[in-house]
């Protein structure tokens, strides 16, 4: 028995642990009281750990399918039968016939993330796409038009701030996103405990609403026109403080924001003149302010001027790049740096989808269209798919049209360990090790942090001599697939594969540590190995204008994209509730991390996790109680559950939560398949989305609510 020190890698809050452990047994996994991030925090995710480990649905060699059946097959049969028909599908049709598609999962290890951009050159197609543009692609797009990096994404100073204001996020149960931190319910209401303030902006009375000093109602999808009402506000006395001399189009933020006529704000929102008014009085008034804004604001029409609109905001008050706003990190692997430097600080638009003509984001196309690039014949039709670590059947809108789609490919490749809703239809799935049998560093969450920090978590148990890590397998491909070009570049994409392969991911995090910002500390992998606790680096600083990518390293306040997506929005009609049709909204529960987390025992003890929240007065004049069944109908579909009435959520708006709908044939789920609940995503619109970006628009479509009888 020993104990080791490890990083959660299950959410994005990053929380230490303590796991109690045999050669092949996990006896404890506990709170890491003495991590130098999370200092004793974790929630019940963590547990999920030793269930993945266990887990006996988890697939642990190779599969193919036969049929209606998979059977296990060699690594190298399947390396090998995968690499030629792939080359057969790319001479048939051209390289781009074959598609990728990331799931979430891969931002939570690094061997993926250092492993994809080797593997996705290799197979040369621009049909790539990931769970980016069904979440946070606004946040990326922003950063990139003002910031002039992808990943120059601003971290709310949650420990030192005086006031925030919160829209479309519950980092309560989150334990944030996109803002890197454990604990953070009592991160927040410490702000009100120092003589802060906390304003939630939600059509739900949500766990982090319940923390807060204040709370107000908002019509789904009308965030846009809030913010902008602040804006306008703001704009009568910006107060730029030490942005003064980086920010550039000042003027013409103000009358582009002004050509809006906001008088009928509540008609429009749902909040009055007056709490706009306090709310923009709020943000001058306290010297540290700082608002947030996450998926609840992306995953909507106008999601990408939400998030533009914030970052205006952060501005306006001077808290941009300032201690107690809003500051950008400096992690000891440095992703935004070495990204410039290999010129990836990101693109928007350079080139469209072949069906709906939709933008690419940073060499992917939006992933709601994914389904249609598979069913829409002709030249660049896409007839072969690898799937990394996602299930897009749940998390894309119109999950059934993806089925039928994925059930037409000529070769679906899964880099899974479970059969799930998607992965069902693979022709062949590969497994990785489960996350205790592999090394853990976070290189994406790092650039998220409330404080820079670095954690390094070797792996607890020893897998199987015969079974690949998600690094492993990837390169393996990389190596087998790399065809571009003449015999000698070939044979140099070949040979720097298998050096990859023969070096392993230890060895290229640490070549990235050392000559990462930290480089004059000696920053290593064998150092921060010798400190299981992890290295503290510091807050975040203040870091403007050596940070910025921008052109004349100026921010840039109205860039010409959002000029065009703001015309979109003063002449776009509002959609409202009426009738029998209420306003969709999703959420998630504090153990339900997306849909993989659905088969572990430690975090599915309840049975009644999937239901529709709705108001009080909508559902007494449905004739609906608690536990009524009800049906939700869209065009596109309806589904079945058990209703949950409150006066927590806006009247003419329904809550389901995300993840669910494990009823589907030929999964192998057992714990998932006996709670299945429904999936939101059976009923949303794949045609509905910010059409300025292409991120999906998954908050704000209209359902019919009805009572389904008992016969």
């Amino acid at each position: 028995m020993k104990t080791t020190t490890r990083v959660c890698n299950l959410c994005e809050a990053m929380c230490g642990l303590t796991v109690e452990h045999s050669a092949e047994e996990i006896h404890r996994i506990q709170a890491n009281t003495q991590d130098v991030f999370s200092a004793g925090a974790y929630c019940p995710k963590s547990q999920g750990l030793a269930d993945l480990y266990y887990d006996p649905d988890r697939i642990r060699r190779p599969l193919k399918r036969q049929g209606d059946e998979f059977v296990e097959i060699t690594w190298d049969e399947a390396f090998t039968s995968i690499t030629r028909k792939t080359k057969e599908l790319q001479r048939q049709h051209g390289t781009s016939t074959i598609a990728t598609y990331l799931g979430n999962p891969n931002s939570h290890h690094f061997g993926n993330l250092l492993a994809l951009p080797f593997f996705l050159r290799s197979l040369r197609t621009r049909n790539k796409y990931s769970a980016t543009s069904v979440d946070q692609l606004p946040h990326m797009l922003a950063a990139y038009l003002m910031f002039g990096h992808q990943m120059l994404i601003p971290i709310a100073d949650v420990e030192r701030t005086e006031y925030m204001l919160i829209l479309g996020a519950n980092p309560t149960v989150s334990n944030g996103s996109l803002l890197s931190g454990a604990g953070l319910s009592s991160r927040i209401k410490s702000i009100s405990k120092r003589g802060g303030k906390v304003v939630v902006i939600d059509p739900r009375y949500t766990e982090t609403a319940a923390v807060a000093t204040e709370h107000h109602f908002i019509k789904p999808g009308t965030d846009a026109y809030f913010l902008a009402a602040i804006v306008q506000r703001l704009l009568v006395t910006p107060r730029l403080r030490h942005l003064e001399t980086m920010v550039t189009g000042l003027g013409d933020l103000t009358n582009l924001i002004n050509s809006l006529p906001l008088e009928n704000i509540q008609t429009m929102t749902g909040i009055s003149q007056e709490v706009v008014q306090n709310i923009s009085e709020d943000l001058l008034r306290f010297d540290r302010a700082v608002c947030y804004g996450r998926v609840g604001v992306s995953t909507q029409r106008f999601g990408g001027v939400c998030q533009w609109l914030i970052n205006t905001i952060n501005i306006l008050t001077g808290n941009l790049d300032r201690e107690g706003g809003a500051l950008f990190t400096r992690p000891a692997v440095d992703i935004v740096n070495l990204m410039a430097k290999s010129g990836s600080c990101g693109s928007f638009d350079r080139r469209r989808s072949r069906v709906r003509n939709l933008p690419e984001f940073s060499g992917e196309l939006p992933a709601a269209t994914l389904a249609d690039e598979i069913l829409t014949p002709g030249k660049g039709q896409v007839h072969g798919l690898f799937t990394i670590a996602g299930n897009p059947v749940l998390s894309l809108p119109n999950g059934p049209k993806l089925e039928t789609a994925l059930a037409s490919l000529d070769l679906y490749v899964a880099i899974d360990f479970y059969r799930n809703e998607t992965t069902r239809f693979a022709h062949y799935i590969l497994p990785p090790v489960s996350p205790l049998e592999r090394d853990h560093f976070d290189l994406v969450f790092n650039a998220f942090a409330l404080r820079n920090q670095v954690r390094f978590s070797p792996r607890l148990i020893d897998p199987p001599g015969d079974s690949y890590d998600d690094w492993g397998i990837l390169i393996e491909l990389c190596s087998r697939l790399s065809a571009s070009g003449n015999r000698l570049a070939r044979w140099r994409q070949r040979a720097m594969a298998r050096l990859l392969l023969r070096l392993g991911s230890r060895f290229v995090l640490d070549l990235a540590l050392r000559i990462g910002p930290y480089r004059k500390q000696r920053m290593s992998l064998k150092k921060i190995a010798a400190n299981p606790n992890g290295i503290d680096l510091g807050p975040l600083t203040p870091c403007l204008p050596g940070r910025l990518f921008t052109k004349h390293k100026m921010i840039e306040l109205c860039p010409p994209p959002f000029v065009a997506a703001w015309t979109d929005l003063c002449t776009s009609s509002l959609q409202q509730s009426s009738g029998d049709r209420l306003v969709l909204v999703g959420r998630r529960s504090l153990k339900s991390n997306n849909s993989w987390m659905h088969n572990c025992p430690s975090l599915n003890k309840s049975r009644n996790q999937c239901y529709a929240l709705l108001n009080t007065e909508d559902a007494f004049a449905r004739g609906i109680t608690d536990g009524t069944k009800i049906e939700l109908s869209t065009d596109i579909g309806s589904i079945t559950l058990p209703a949950k009435v409150s006066d927590k959520i806006m009247r003419g708006v329904v809550s389901v939560p995300h993840g669910w709908g494990h009823h589907r044939k030929g999964i192998k789920l057992s714990l998932a398949s006996s709670t299945p609940g429904v999936s939101l995503n059976d009923i949303l619109d794949d045609q509905a989305i910010d059409e300025f970006c292409g991120n999906a628009a998954l908050v704000g479509q209209a359902v019919t609510v009805n009572r389904v009888d008992r016969s």
